[in-house]
Protein backbone atom coordinates (compact mmCIF):
# COMPACT_ATOMS: atom_id res chain seq x y z
CA UNK A 1 0.00 0.00 0.00
CA UNK A 2 1.39 3.27 -1.04
CA UNK A 3 0.34 4.80 2.43
CA UNK A 4 1.91 2.05 4.78
CA UNK A 5 3.95 4.64 6.29
CA UNK A 6 1.92 7.19 7.05
CA UNK A 7 -0.47 4.34 8.48
CA UNK A 8 2.27 2.76 10.45
CA UNK A 9 2.49 6.52 12.32
CA UNK A 10 -0.98 6.37 12.96
CA UNK A 11 -1.29 3.08 14.32
CA UNK A 12 -0.74 4.34 18.04
CA UNK A 13 -3.28 6.66 18.01
CA UNK A 14 -5.94 6.47 14.84
CA UNK A 15 -7.77 8.84 16.42
CA UNK A 16 -5.72 11.90 16.56
CA UNK A 17 -4.81 12.04 13.40
CA UNK A 18 -8.82 11.12 12.02
CA UNK A 19 -10.96 12.42 14.76
CA UNK A 20 -12.62 9.64 15.27
CA UNK A 21 -11.98 5.94 16.44
CA UNK A 22 -13.78 3.64 13.75
CA UNK A 23 -11.94 2.54 10.32
CA UNK A 24 -14.71 4.78 8.49
CA UNK A 25 -12.66 7.62 9.69
CA UNK A 26 -8.86 5.77 8.48
CA UNK A 27 -10.67 5.90 5.31
CA UNK A 28 -11.64 8.68 4.61
CA UNK A 29 -8.64 10.35 6.26
CA UNK A 30 -6.04 8.06 3.74
CA UNK A 31 -8.88 8.92 0.64
CA UNK A 32 -8.83 12.66 1.34
CA UNK A 33 -4.63 12.50 1.97
CA UNK A 34 -4.58 10.41 -1.36
CA UNK A 35 -6.60 12.79 -3.30
CA UNK A 36 -4.57 15.83 -1.81
CA UNK A 37 -1.34 13.77 -3.23
CA UNK A 38 -2.41 14.02 -6.31
CA UNK A 39 -3.89 17.51 -7.30
CA UNK A 40 -0.66 18.55 -6.06
CA UNK A 41 1.10 16.03 -8.42
CA UNK A 42 2.97 14.43 -5.24
CA UNK A 43 2.08 10.75 -6.15
CA UNK A 44 5.29 9.16 -7.14
CA UNK A 45 3.38 5.23 -7.36
CA UNK A 46 0.89 3.91 -10.19
CA UNK A 47 -1.70 2.99 -8.09
CA UNK A 48 -2.86 0.31 -11.19
CA UNK A 49 0.44 -1.43 -10.56
CA UNK A 50 -0.54 -2.30 -6.56
CA UNK A 51 -1.98 -5.14 -5.52
CA UNK A 52 -5.43 -4.35 -4.71
CA UNK A 53 -6.17 -4.36 -0.83
CA UNK A 54 -9.84 -4.77 -1.03
CA UNK A 55 -9.91 -7.54 -3.41
CA UNK A 56 -7.13 -9.40 -0.84
CA UNK A 57 -8.85 -8.72 2.32
CA UNK A 58 -12.07 -9.71 0.61
CA UNK A 59 -11.10 -13.35 -0.34
CA UNK A 60 -8.68 -13.15 3.33
CA UNK A 61 -12.55 -12.48 4.95
CA UNK A 62 -14.86 -15.06 2.60
CA UNK A 63 -16.25 -12.09 0.88
CA UNK A 64 -17.77 -13.20 -2.61
CA UNK A 65 -16.47 -9.48 -3.83
CA UNK A 66 -14.84 -6.02 -2.40
CA UNK A 67 -17.41 -3.38 -3.30
CA UNK A 68 -17.95 -3.03 -0.02
CA UNK A 69 -14.60 -1.85 0.70
CA UNK A 70 -11.82 -3.15 2.81
CA UNK A 71 -13.07 -0.94 6.13
CA UNK A 72 -16.19 -2.31 6.04
CA UNK A 73 -15.44 -5.87 5.44
CA UNK A 74 -13.12 -6.00 8.14
CA UNK A 75 -15.57 -4.47 10.46
CA UNK A 76 -18.61 -6.55 9.69
CA UNK A 77 -16.11 -9.53 10.69
CA UNK A 78 -15.40 -7.36 13.81
CA UNK A 79 -18.57 -7.81 14.74
CA UNK A 80 -19.25 -11.57 14.11
CA UNK A 81 -21.32 -10.82 10.50
CA UNK A 82 -20.94 -14.01 8.40
CA UNK A 83 -19.60 -12.45 5.08
CA UNK A 84 -21.87 -14.91 2.80
CA UNK A 85 -25.21 -13.84 4.27
CA UNK A 86 -24.56 -10.31 4.92
CA UNK A 87 -26.74 -7.53 4.79
CA UNK A 88 -25.37 -4.39 4.22
CA UNK A 89 -28.40 -1.82 5.13
CA UNK A 90 -27.06 -0.79 8.58
CA UNK A 91 -25.12 -3.46 9.40
CA UNK A 92 -23.28 -0.96 11.47
CA UNK A 93 -25.68 1.29 13.07
CA UNK A 94 -25.17 -0.81 16.82
CA UNK A 95 -21.18 -0.97 16.77
CA UNK A 96 -19.41 -0.56 20.10
CA UNK A 97 -16.56 1.46 20.85
CA UNK A 98 -14.34 -1.84 21.39
CA UNK A 99 -16.01 -3.29 18.41
CA UNK A 100 -14.46 -0.14 16.49
CA UNK A 101 -11.29 -0.84 18.85
CA UNK A 102 -11.02 -4.32 17.74
CA UNK A 103 -11.57 -4.12 13.80
CA UNK A 104 -8.69 -1.47 13.82
CA UNK A 105 -6.52 -3.98 15.35
CA UNK A 106 -7.86 -6.32 12.67
CA UNK A 107 -7.14 -4.00 10.10
CA UNK A 108 -3.41 -3.25 11.38
CA UNK A 109 -2.88 -7.52 11.47
CA UNK A 110 -4.32 -7.76 7.97
CA UNK A 111 -2.34 -4.74 6.68
CA UNK A 112 0.94 -6.39 8.46
CA UNK A 113 -0.03 -9.81 6.30
CA UNK A 114 -0.89 -7.91 2.95
CA UNK A 115 2.53 -6.17 3.32
CA UNK A 116 4.46 -9.14 3.92
CA UNK A 117 3.19 -10.83 0.71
Amino acid sequence: MENYALLKKMEARPAMWTGELTLKSIRTFLDGYSFALHEHKLNELDNHEEPNFHDWVASKLGFNESTAGWQNMILAVSIGLDPKTIEWEDYDSMVTKDQHEKSIKLFYELLEEFMKQ
